[in-house]
C-alpha cells in the first residue's frame, strides 16, 4: 500500500460508517446501562463460540447482566445500533467487526474481544506482515482474552494493543468439554449413529485445506491412502474422516473401517469419540489438546505450506505430538502416540494452560468484575 494510501486508511474507515458514528455520538447523551452487555457477532449468522459460552454462564448463575445480542439476521436499523452500542457498557465481540473500531468509546464503557479461535497458530491481526499498521482495526479494545498466560503477547502484537489488556482467563466456548452431560450426550448420539466405532480404537483424520480461499480448497489425494492406512493399523482400529469445510474433492476409500463424517458439524463432539487425531495445521490441535487424545502432526508439504503461511512459532513447537511427513510412516507413528507425552504436557501448559472447565468463570471475575 502506497504510503499516501497508508496514512489515509483511518479516514477511509471512518468514512465508511461515518452515518453510524454520528448517531453513536449522538447517543452517547443517553445513559449507559451499567450492567449491559451488548453481544455482536455479524460473522456467522448466530451467537456461538465465547459469547454464548459466556452468556450461558451469565444466565445460569443468575448474574445481574442485561445481555442483548445482535447477530446478522437479526441487525437493527442504524439508529436502533447506534443506541445499542452507545448505553451499553460492555461491548462484546468474538471476530473481526470493522464498525466497532471507528467508535471513540464513552468514558468507562468497554470493548472487549473474546477472540474465536484459541492457542497462538497461525499469524492474524498486526502479526501479518501484510497488515496495514495505520488501520484503526482491533486497536480500540480495552480488553481481549487469550488462553495461556505464555501467549498474552502474541495477542497483544496481533491486535495492536498493549499486553496489559490481554487477560488470561482460558477460552470460554472448551467450558463445555468439562460438561460431563454433554459429554455423554454427544457419544450416546455417535455411537447410536455409527455403531461400528464402539469399543474399537478411533483415529480422526482432519486436514486442512490447500488452496487460498472457499473456491479453491482442495487435500492433495496423493498425500494418504486411508484404505492402506486401515489395512496397516489392523482391526482393533477405526479411522473418521473430516474434511475440512472447504476441501472441494472427496478422498477415496473402500475400507469399512474407514467413516467419512465430514458432514458433521462439531468436529469437537468427534473428538470425544477419539484416541488420537492425525493433523497438519489445523488449530484443532488445541481442542484435543484440551479433550485430553493423543496427536500425531502429519504434515508432508511442511517446508512449501510453511514458505507460504506465516506461523507464530516454528512448526517443531507446535509438536504436541509426532511430526510425521511420510504416509507410510503414519501407521505406526498413530500407533505410539501417548496422550501424556511430554509434547503434549508441555504444549498444553504453553497454549490451553487456562482452559480447565472456568474459563467463563474467571472471565466474569477478571474481564467484567476487574477483581
Amino acid at each position: 500500500m502506497s504510503r499516501i494510501k497508508s496514512l489515509a486508511y483511518p479516514h477511509l474507515q471512518k468514512m465508511r460508517y461515518a452515518s453510524l458514528i454520528k448517531k453513536y455520538n449522538s447517543a452517547k447523551k443517553m445513559p449507559m446501562k451499567e450492567n449491559g452487555i451488548l453481544m455482536l457477532s455479524t460473522s456467522k449468522g448466530k451467537l456461538g463460540g465465547n459469547l454464548l459460552a459466556i452468556k450461558n454462564y451469565i444466565e445460569k448463575n443468575g448474574l445481574n447482566y442485561n445481555i442483548r445480542v445482535i447477530t446478522s439476521p437479526d441487525m437493527p436499523d442504524e439508529n436502533e445500533l447506534a443506541t445499542q452500542l452507545a448505553t451499553s457498557r460492555f461491548i462484546m465481540v468474538d471476530d473481526f467487526e470493522p464498525m466497532v473500531y471507528v467508535l471513540d468509546l464513552r468514558h468507562g464503557q468497554k470493548l472487549i474481544q473474546v477472540w474465536h479461535a484459541m492457542g497462538a497458530f497461525k499469524r492474524f491481526g498486526y502479526a501479518r506482515e501484510t497488515a496495514e499498521k495505520n488501520s484503526l482495526t482491533h486497536k480500540n479494545y480495552t480488553a481481549a482474552i487469550c488462553s495461556s498466560p505464555e501467549i498474552a503477547g502474541v495477542y497483544a502484537q496481533s491486535f495492536g494493543i498493549s499486553e496489559d489488556k490481554i487477560k488470561a482467563v482460558g477460552t470460554p466456548r472448551t467450558d463445555l468439554f468439562f460438561d460431563g452431560e454433554y459429554v455423554e450426550a454427544a457419544r450416546k448420539r455417535l455411537f447410536s449413529q455409527y455403531p461400528q466405532l464402539e469399543n474399537k480404537r478411533v483415529m480422526i483424520f482432519a486436514p486442512t485445506f490447500r488452496g487460498d480461499s472457499v473456491n479453491d480448497g482442495f487435500y492433495p489425494e496423493e498425500f494418504i491412502d486411508l484404505d492402506a492406512l486401515s489395512d496397516e493399523l489392523g482391526e482393533e482400529w477405526m479411522i473418521i474422516l473430516k474434511l475440512h469445510p472447504f476441501i472441494k474433492n472427496k478422498l477415496a476409500f473402500k475400507s469399512d473401517r474407514v467413516i467419512d463424517m465430514s458432514g458433521e458439524r462439531e468436529i469437537n463432539d468427534l473428538l470425544f469419540i477419539s484416541d488420537v487425531l492425525v493433523t497438519d495445521y489445523s488449530s484443532v490441535i488445541f481442542e484435543n489438546a484440551v479433550i485430553g487424545n493423543a496427536a500425531v502432526l502429519y504434515a508432508p508439504d511442511l517446508e512449501e505450506y510453511t514458505a507460504g503461511r506465516g506461523f507464530y512459532f516454528d512448526y517443531g513447537e507446535y509438536a504436541c505430538g509426532e511430526i510425521v511427513k511420510s504416509k507410510d510412516e503414519l501407521a505406526s507413528a498413530i500407533k505410539r502416540a501417548d496422550k501424556n507425552s511430554p509434547k503434549m504436557k508441555a504444549f498444553k501448559e504453553r497454549f490451553v494452560a487456562l482452559c480447565d472447565g472456568k474459563s467463563s468463570e474467571r472471565f466474569v471475575e477478571k474481564v467484567l468484575e476487574e477483581r
